[in-house]
């Protein structure tokens, strides 16, 4: 029978121990410096895990056969090294070996040596060379801090204003430390952590999981840590998870090995599902947190053994897992990732039936409080991913403390999955629609022609407006369209702002105008709207291109009731013969929508939110658009069972978060489908805006001609 020493103090350690325990081969289990959960479990050993050599001569004074490194700053620190050259067995990468996560620009060379799929990027020291190259390029950017930042050192920057305070955080303020950081292109799509135990070139993989960083509901919030995470995610096939094991994990530890720095621990893959196929967003060499409390729950083989097999070189044992969902919760103190204060009492810990794996706790006359940022984590597990997240909030519900918060929607995505409705995700059509353009502007530069221009108009300083314009730059850069960005400041003139315009429009090289909606109040919208030459206006909204609409003599059709055609037509949603409705009454959305429902041979009706009996009359309705404008005023009430329903909407919320005119947890039990917010309309919208200004770059070179 063995001694193990297990290195760490958090819940990933607690959950390794947890995991030791359930091992036949291990007698004993020490940890240093542990937590009071873990003391139920294992002696705790008074030396922080920094304390390399202080370790090292307990665990040799002590006859330890194996020792377990948790977390990353020991192991970056070089304690593998240490023990090994001190005949001490260990689990964990080397110093040089670790690089792979506490080196983002490292990892990322191996990654391009080893033929892996990540995100395009760039590295700097220097903060102006940075900012510039952030301005220079479409938002929203991936900022990374190079070295090792506690899972927080990552800022998804959505505006120039994130982005320069990421920058001077990092390369000015030195908040994690004097480094570099890694500048990447932001991908889409899920993301999913997969861990693999590596000896070398030997390679066995655990179940995937998805983790939440985001410190509130929605992800919104700064970055964490981790909030909870889950298994047995429904939008990650086998074949995804084959494809990873094989054409990222594999070659990257082959790479490792080839290049003198073989791992021999877990390498956890930070993994993204795009619509390109599954991307790099990070790798880190050990457990993840919180992602192994869910994850070790499963196993059923004996984990010393795989253990000992790594440290040693041994070949590794098949693993076997539990065929079940687990979800774990986390409770983290009021105020965390920021300042918070300790020291709140917990209570209803022994009323809890599942397993708790204590992260910041502190124990003082057999009372639990609260000891750090993160400080307990919920843990279940079921036959499927419903019943499993139920159980773990049941369990969650029982503790009492006002000092913690959670977040109530860990496993969001899954559970979207797994519902009745089938979810009209707008990001497949917009791309095929984004790449007939593609194709289309190749063929132009093919023949030598002009290439299509898209002027857009920013005026001011509204947030969601940069927001939208960077994303249709974006757009732009990907399809090969010229873009041409006119910013104006928040004071201009409603004069100067139609100066700008006509400019435009007597500019032949420009094919497509756009002004950024909302205007500031002293300017007349429908006035600089219908100052953009017809010929010009890819939004669709001059009132000549609304008139010939319903003639049906223009394809300049207004952007969102255009893509959400193209929706219907991508599900095989037949509009004929169907009720629609539509809930708004704008030339921008509701009666263009109106136009080509009707023309799709539907019976349409178009309502306002303020219409008489208006429950009565959408619960009527196969097809339901709303463009209302309202925070969630769409609910099961007003959604015929079966129908196809639309969201066009993309507001704040009255606790500032973002959500649709649909109340889309309500109405997704009913619907038969539905659009999401975000990732619906939206993305078609920008798509659609491309195609027009191709149509009008085709309508001004026939002139030309």
């Amino acid at each position: 029978m063995k001694k193990v020493l297990v290195i760490g103090s958090g819940g990933r350690c607690h959950a390794i121990v947890d995991a030791l325990h359930r091992s036949p081969s291990v007698d004993k289990i020490y940890c240093a410096p542990g937590n009071p959960g873990i003391a139920r479990l294992a002696e705790l050993v008074p030396i922080k895990e920094t304390e390399i050599e202080a370790l090292a001569q307990w665990a040799r004074e002590n006859g330890i056969d194996l020792t377990v490194v948790g977390p990353e700053v020991p192991l970056s620190m070089g304690i593998v090294d240490y023990f090994r050259e001190a005949g001490l067995k260990i689990f964990g990468h080397t110093q040089k070996a670790t690089r792979i996560e506490s080196s983002k620009e490292f990892a990322k060379e191996i990654m391009r040596q080893a033929g892996v799929p990540t995100a395009a990027y760039s590295s700097f020291s220097d903060y102006d060379k940075a900012r510039d190259y952030v301005m220079s390029h479409s938002l929203p950017a991936v900022i990374k801090y190079d070295g090792l930042a506690a899972g927080k050192g990552v800022v998804i920057a959505k505006t120039e204003a994130e982005a320069d305070a990421a920058l001077k955080d990092m390369l000015l303020e030195n908040s994690f430390g004097t480094d570099r950081v890694v500048i990447e292109e932001c991908l889409e799509g899920p993301e999913f952590s997969f861990m693999c135990f590596v000896s070398g070139t030997q390679v066995e993989p655990m179940p995937v999981a998805q983790d939440h960083k985001r410190a509130f509901d929605g992800d919104e919030g700064p970055n964490t840590g981790g909030m909870g995470a889950y298994t047995s995610l429904p939008f990650i096939s086998e074949e995804d998870r084959r494809y990873a094991l094989e054409k990222i994990l594999k070659p990257v530890a082959a790479k490792m090995a080839e290049l003198g720095c073989p791992l021999s621990g877990v390498l956890y893959g930070g993994l993204m599902k795009t619509d390109d196929g599954i991307k790099v967003i990070e790798f880190n060499a050990r457990f993840g947190d919180p992602e192994t409390e869910v994850i070790l729950p499963m196993l059923e083989s004996d984990i010393y053994k795989m253990f000992e097999a790594v440290a040693t070189g041994n070949p590794l044992p098949e693993m076997n897992w539990k065929d079940e969902a687990v979800f774990g919760v986390v409770l983290a103190t009021k105020g965390y990732p920021g300042a918070y204060e300790k020291g709140f009492e917990i209570e209803g810990l022994a009323d809890v039936e599942t397993t708790v794996y204590h992260m910041g706790t502190a124990i003082k006359d057999d009372k639990t409080y609260t000891g750090g940022g993160r400080v307990l984590m919920v843990v279940a597990g079921d036959k499927d991913v419903k019943s499993a997240h139920d159980k773990a909030y049941n369990e969650v519900a029982k503790i009492k403390c006002e000092g913690l918060f959670y977040r109530k929607d860990i496993g969001h995505q899954a559970l979207v999955a797994t519902k009745n409705a089938r979810i009209l995700d707008g990001k497949k059509v917009a791309e095929a629609i984004k790449e007939e353009v593609r194709k289309e502007v190749e063929a132009i530069k093919a023949g030598n022609g002009r290439i299509p221009r898209l002027a857009v108009v920013l005026v001011g300083d509204n947030p969601a407006s940069k927001v939208y314009v960077n994303n249709k730059v974006k757009c732009c850069e990907q399809t090969g369209i010229q873009s041409q960005l006119v910013r104006l400041p928040q004071t201009v003139s409603e004069k100067d702002l139609l100066d700008v315009i006509e400019g435009l429009n007597k500019d032949p090289e420009v094919d497509g105008v756009l002004v950024q909606l909302p205007l500031p109040e002293t300017i007349d919208e429908e006035k600089v709207i219908n100052a953009i030459n017809p010929s010009k206006d890819v939004d669709g909204f001059h009132s000549l291109n609304v008139a010939d609409l319903w003639n049906g003599h223009t394809e300049l059709v207004p952007c969102t009731p255009k893509g959400i055609m193209y929706l219907l037509k991508a599900n095989d949603i037949d509009p004929e013969g169907k009720l629609a409705v539509v809930i708004g009454r704008s030339n921008i959305v509701g009666k263009p929508m109106a136009k080509l429902l009707l023309d799709a041979n539907a019976t349409v009706v178009i309502a306002h939110s303020r219409t008489k009996d208006l429950e009565k009359l959408t619960k009527q309705a196969d097809i339901l658009v709303a463009a209302v404008g309202r925070p969630r005023f769409i609910d099961s009430r007003h959604v015929k069972p079966g129908a196809t329903v639309i969201d066009v909407g993309i507001n704040r919320d009255a606790e500032g978060k973002l959500c649709g005119d649909v109340d889309f947890d309500d109405v997704l039990p009913v619907a038969s489908k539905i659009t999401p917010v975000p990732g619906g309309v939206g993305l078609l919208t920008t798509a659609t805006l491309l195609k027009n200004t191709l149509y009008c770059y085709k309508q001004h070179t026939k002139k030309e001609r």
